[in-house]
């Protein structure tokens, strides 16, 4: 039992003893704060499961240093032994109640990782030459089915790094497209971040979708088109916090997204201030011959999505719905459909038509950011929109001023509006606290 609930008990009883509510009363008030359900002991999965695979290392090494000695059929029985062993283990823990639930997850991971060692061992074992990205498919399909069997967000967590392994290997080490990884994340990993509603995992496959995706469109497309899927995904990411449905179990969710998302987008942004860079990564146009499958998954697939989620916002605000977007949210898809724009015109050597328009983007979110914050007592986006600021300064620090006296002006103007910027926020937060107050 929590501490609350303890102080909630003993204090309801008191209250009955007393007589200021009646036993039924009591019972009420309780019924309102029930209890809430016992975490994850995530420190015995986290310290334990390194212990797992250390302990794992450790014997594939005793077993390595061994190996020419040791007979074929006494390692293929140490190899699916040792997995059957560690699985089975976790299967009898499973059904036991606190801390061994915990344990259950250390010896499921352990499994895991013993079956994919195995894959490479059974490899060596009868001198089988196969693909060796292979290996880091079957790995990552085992655990991604195990993952749905028995509910684990960790045994989805090791899927999904071997399947983002497995697609990296095969577009970085053999120059081969392969959008199947990028099919296997989004239906069979995707819908377990849904219902587990896991932050942990949830950054882990946006992590994996975003490398992979901008591995196989930089192979297809060269690095406009890996600049035009991380740009609409980015977008599209922002625009789905706000679609997301209400309750408190989306909040931890919704905070990963909402990072990959404006990461993404900033950072593109960011490049595009700059007019070389600005000139490479709008050739949108390019790939244009390859087969429609390619440009489907990595052009129009991406540029879609944003499209569709944010096309739901602007509808829910025609009808006067509750969906509230900040002002400088919209600045991400208009960024997106202007550098659609450019890309599509080819109009991308004009300095005035690129590089000037990202960099008021860049400061118009900058400095919603710190009114909004500093209005509405906001700690993260005032800092967050001061810290923009500064980098938007300092990148034109090198590459706009080239005096030292416009150098020196822009430093006074940007150190001048920061101080002025702590002085308000701390005026308005002293205001609000006084208006709690009264």
């Amino acid at each position: 039992m929590s501490k609350q609930a303890r102080w909630l008990g003993n204090e309801s009883e008191r209250w009955v003893r007393e007589r200021i509510v009646s036993a039924e009363q009591a019972a009420q008030i309780r019924a309102l704060y029930p209890e809430a359900k016992a975490a994850a002991p995530w420190g015995l999965i986290v310290f334990c499961g390194l212990g797992a695979a250390i302990v794992g290392l450790g014997v594939i090494l005793l077993l390595a240093y061994n190996w020419d000695v040791i007979p074929r059929l006494a390692k293929l029985g140490l190899i699916l032994g040792a997995t059957a062993a560690a699985h089975c283990a976790g299967y009898r823990l499973r059904d036991c109640d606190g801390w061994r639930t915990g344990l259950a997850e250390v010896f499921f991971l352990l499994g895991s990782m013993l079956y994919g060692a195995g894959i490479w061992l059974v490899a060596q074992i009868y001198n089988i030459d196969e693909h060796y990205p292979n290996g880091f498919l079957f790995w990552g399909l085992g655990a991604l089915a195990l993952a749905w069997v028995i509910d684990s967000v960790p045994q989805c967590i090791l899927a999904t790094v071997a399947l983002t392994v497995w697609g990296l290997s095969e577009c970085l080490g053999f120059d081969r497209e392969l959008g199947w990884a990028l099919a296997l994340l989004a239906a069979g990993v995707a819908p377990l971040v849904w219902r587990k509603r896991s932050a942990l995992l949830g950054a882990v496959a946006l992590a994996g979708a975003y490398a992979l995706l901008l591995a196989n469109a930089g192979s297809w497309g060269g690095g406009s088109a890996a600049f035009t899927a991380a740009m609409a995904l980015s977008v599209g990411l922002v625009a789905a916090v706000r679609l997301r449905p209400s309750g408190e179990e989306f909040s931890r969710l919704e905070a990963v997204i909402r990072f990959f998302g404006w990461t993404g987008f900033l950072v593109c942004t960011y490049l595009l201030s700059f007019d070389r860079l600005a000139d490479d990564l709008l050739r949108w146009r390019d790939g244009a011959g390859s087969p429609q499958s390619q440009l489907i998954a990595y052009r129009w697939a991406p540029l879609g999505l944003a499209v569709v989620l944010w096309g739901r916002l602007l509808m829910r605000a025609a009808r006067g719905e509750s969906t509230r977007v900040p002002w400088e949210e919209w600045l991400c898809p208009i960024g997106l459909l202007y550098c659609l724009l450019l890309g599509a015109t080819g109009t991308t050597g004009e300095t005035l038509f690129v590089s000037l328009v990202f960099n008021l983007i860049l400061l118009g979110v900058a400095t919603m950011w710190m009114v909004r914050g500093c209005r509405e007592g906001l700690l993260r986006e005032t800092v967050l929109g001061s810290l923009l600021l500064a980098l938007l300064v300092l990148a034109r620090y090198f590459d706009l001023f080239e005096s030292l006296a416009a150098r020196g002006l822009a430093f006074l103007l940007l150190g001048g509006l920061l101080f002025a910027e702590g002085f308000f926020y701390r005026k308005l937060r002293q205001v609000a606290r006084e208006g709690g107050e009264s």
